[in-house]
């Protein structure tokens, strides 16, 4: 694995730069993403910032936004591409092929992460992919502004469940601090991130909790979504943020799971877990994540989808 000094020194040879991030983007993505990529701006760089997926609704009162592109990947050479909280090619598969000739630098912080780039930096300890930014940041010894420093207090915020999650250090909340001195106003971004909904994520959660089933011993809760009712409900995938919760939060409860059927006959599979490692139980299953934190998508129908999971999730369970 390489260092951050060593990216840092790699990325200050060119200055031409794409900057992308894993589909179905989240809080610790889209902030990186920014976090890096206006303070690059800032300081001479020409940065493309791109996301397969766009942004969510929830993240586009952050500044930069709007200039992140999405859809077809601009047909151009890049000096540099940085891949940003992405475990593995897979998480950016639409643009994966046209950039295996590039120079990819990964920096990321799953600790399923398979080392694709052509350097690597991978700290499974980091809190979120937005604190390793932050650090490489300061390894450049480049400036943050409060545009950059508000995106990546959302990345660290969000994947941290807004410093409720075992995964929240003393670095964690000493860069939370240093964000916060830079300007950046916790009652500005909590509200938008962690509290407002539109309907249709309120409906959907309806749905969800309609569905919820448990294990006969009670350890497992699961809920599942058809396509029919994200569609009866017009709601979208960043409107299933944080409801696997539910089903893992009940007490007695060790691990939750949210399938969600999609339209192309795969399912999604969404793993939260108090003390189970759910990364490893995922990754045997095609996917991957955090030991408390996961997901994968698989090739079957819902139903066949979940006796599979519920069988590999059992064994760990005790």
């Amino acid at each position: 694995m390489n260092s951050l000094r060593e990216i840092a020194a790699e990325l200050k040879k060119n200055k031409r730069v794409l900057l992308t991030s894993h589909i179905l983007p989240d809080g610790d993505s889209i902030g990186s993403l920014l976090g890096l990529g206006l303070t690059l701006l800032n300081n001479g760089w020409d940065v493309t910032m791109y996301s397969v997926d766009g942004v969510p609704d929830r993240y586009k009162f952050l500044t930069g936004t709007e200039n992140i592109l999405t859809g077809k990947l601009p047909e151009q050479s890049f000096e540099k591409v940085v891949v940003l909280d992405s475990s593995d090619c897979l998480r950016i598969k639409p643009i994966c092929e046209q950039l295996r000739d590039s120079f990819i630098i990964n920096i990321d912080h799953h600790p399923t992460n398979s080392f694709y780039g052509k350097m690597n930096y991978v700290d499974a300890k980091a809190a979120a992919t937005g604190e390793i930014v932050y650090a490489l940041l300061e390894e450049m010894n480049l400036k943050l502004d409060l545009s950059a420093a508000s995106a990546l207090y959302v990345a660290i915020s969000t994947d941290t469940g807004s410093f409720k999650f075992e995964n929240t250090t003393a670095i964690t909340h000493q860069v939370a601090a240093r964000l916060l001195a830079a300007g950046v106003n916790p009652k500005d971004i909590t509200p938008l991130v962690f509290d407002l909904r539109p309907k249709q994520a309120v409906y959907i959660l309806r749905e969800a909790l309609m569905s919820l089933k448990f294990t006969p011993d009670e350890k497992i809760a699961w809920m599942t979504l058809t396509e029919k009712e994200m569609m009866n409900t017009t709601a979208r995938d960043e409107d299933l943020d944080g409801i696997v919760n539910y089903a893992k939060n009940i007490e007695g409860v060790e691990v939750g799971l949210l399938l969600r059927e999609k339209p192309d006959g795969t399912v999604k599979v969404a793993f939260r877990s108090h003390n189970v490692d759910v990364g490893s139980i995922a990754k045997t299953l095609g996917g991957g994540g955090h030991a408390r934190a996961a997901g994968c998508s698989m090739e079957c129908s819902l139903e066949n989808c979940l006796q599979k999971v519920l069988t590999a999730v059992g064994k760990e369970v005790q």
